[in-house]
């Protein structure tokens, strides 16, 4: 097959010679005058000069569509500052993502010994009556910041993570938290649902001795064949209450990820890359799936093969090195930080690396 452009399936194939890394880019500043608003298009969600008592310093975007936006902010006598950060995610379940955000804020050697105020983090309304979002205020025992807050709330398949550190205690911190989500004025969002803290599966899955294998090419067009059919199904509402399995956190987090699953799922789950929209998947590889089908006939495979791919917030699906068995979740955070994808693909787009066809 040469390199250029082809047809296969209704879908669009160029061949390359070089992918995109699937690495966060240097985030661009967005170009918006200190006493102007800004309104994000996809959302409709206003970022004013002035929310509450707090001033907007910065703006910036990590994607070159609006798809990771990040804003600082701080009051004026610098004693509490603020970040916000807009993004998508292919999985826009407020429970996983407020679990990584703790997880990443816990981490953090500032706030390792934080007391939280409360047991467990509080479900609220950010807009509307729906108790959609989370959120959990700390205390902190010792250095200039006395208290750090965290809240993160849905906007349809966005999502908004709010991040306030203070020297005031956590009490007026969280008076604080209060008031600058009433002042961002969150759309209303038709589609949420209350929310409960992501909880431990019962039960870890038996992952295999799985070894990376670079998959057959008839493979790889057959996952993103699969994931574009998938993404074309998915329902405009997907966060809608009647549609929605709740999650449960699979396994022990790692050192920038966790791995989260349905608790009726065994033979696949995604991988929370970092703490904002990320995602990465390994499952039974299509070709794999139709195989185990058949009763009759030759196999597409001679043994199963499990495909590791990555969503990104821009809407990118990347394609990765698969494995021979389920892979543990380190795994498969180490195969798509580490390794050179072998494809992308985005809407009916698919590039494909020329090294990775064989």
């Amino acid at each position: 097959m040469g390199r250029g452009m082809r047809t296969i399936w209704g879908v669009a194939l160029t061949l390359a010679m070089t992918l995109a890394s699937p690495a966060i880019a240097a985030p661009r500043t967005l170009a918006v005058p200190a006493d102007k608003g800004w309104m994000h298009a996809q959302t409709r969600l206003v970022l004013r000069p002035q929310v509450a008592d707090l001033t907007r310093l910065s703006l910036t975007d990590s994607t070159s569509t609006e798809h990771d936006v990040t804003a600082q902010f701080e009051s004026a006598d610098r004693a509490t500052v603020a970040t916000l950060y807009l993004f998508h995610s292919a999985v826009p379940d407020v429970s996983l993502w407020f679990d990584r955000a703790r997880a990443t804020l816990e981490s953090r050697d500032l706030f390792r010994h934080a007391a939280p105020a409360s047991e467990a983090p509080i479900a609220f309304a950010a807009s509307g009556t729906v108790a959609a979002a989370l959120r959990q205020t700390y205390a902190i025992v010792d250095g200039p910041n006395r208290s750090t807050a965290l809240a993160v709330m849905p906007l349809g398949e966005w999502l908004v993570v709010l991040r306030m550190t203070s020297r005031g205690n956590s009490a007026a911190l969280d008076r604080q938290l209060t008031d600058v989500i009433a002042a961002l004025r969150l759309p209303a969002d038709a589609t949420a649902r209350p929310v409960t803290p992501i909880a431990a599966c019962p039960s870890t899955l038996a992952y295999g001795k799985a070894k990376m294998v670079k998959p057959e090419t008839t493979d790889l067009l057959l996952s993103f064949i699969g994931a574009i059919a998938a993404e074309e199904k998915k329902p405009t509402d997907q966060a809608a209450p009647a549609s929605y399995r709740p999650l449960c956190r699979e396994g022990e987090p790692g050192d920038g990820y966790a791995a989260y699953r349905h608790e009726d799922e065994t033979d696949g789950y995604a991988v929370a890359i970092h703490d904002a929209g990320r995602i990465a998947w390994t499952r039974l590889s299509v070709a794999s799936q139709f195989a185990a089908q058949q009763t009759k006939g030759e196999k597409l495979v001679k043994a199963p093969s499990f495909a590791v791919t990555l969503s990104d917030v821009d809407g990118r699906t990347l394609t990765f090195p698969s494995f021979t068995a389920l892979p543990s979740p380190k795994q498969v955070y180490e195969d798509v930080v580490k390794q050179r994808p072998l494809g992308s693909a985005l809407g009916k787009q698919v590039t494909l690396d020329a090294k990775a066809i064989r």
